[in-house]
């Protein structure tokens, strides 16, 4: 289980234009993403609900065992991470669907990628990684009980 500290990147976005009659794939619509590789187009992230029940965290464990899979939480919020590769990136990395992509991908800006760093505050990578994210919360509820307990007396 990976942890980090947040950090953030003010990107402004700008946009590129097409030639005249001839279709163009734009190299990238924010100039941050110049040299990236499409890292936003080579994994796809969910939200899911943290896992409340015994149940939900045996569902998560499962999923965990998948090379491919992974779970983030950023900002007190749970993703599932799927990593892969855009059916529609080039050899280049360039978008064949550019001008007609998804609305995700038109959202998609820095820092929320890769390019810029740890996107993520901590990184579940295996069922075992997610059972010591939950000892540590326990252990960690525990402490805060403890303090609470001990001022008010």
């Amino acid at each position: 289980m990976k942890r980090r500290k947040k950090r953030s990147n003010g990107v402004k976005a700008s946009r590129r234009g097409t030639a005249a009659g001839k279709r163009q794939v734009p190299k990238t619509t924010l100039p941050a993403c110049q040299d990236c590789g499409a890292k936003c187009c080579h994994d796809l992230v969910m939200p899911i609900e943290k896992p409340k029940t015994d149940d939900d965290i045996s569902e998560l464990k499962w999923e965990l065992q998948y090379d491919t899979v992974r779970v983030f939480i950023r900002s007190h919020r749970w993703y599932r991470l799927i990593q892969g590769r855009c059916i529609y990136l080039d050899a280049n990395n360039r978008c064949t669907i550019y001008e007609r992509r998804p609305r995700r991908c038109r959202e998609m800006k820095p820092p929320d990628c890769e390019h810029f760093g740890e996107f993520w505050d901590v990184m579940i990578t295996t069922p075992e990684e997610l059972d010591e994210y939950f000892r540590l919360e326990r252990e960690r509820r525990r402490q805060q009980r403890r303090k609470q307990r001990a001022r008010s007396r």
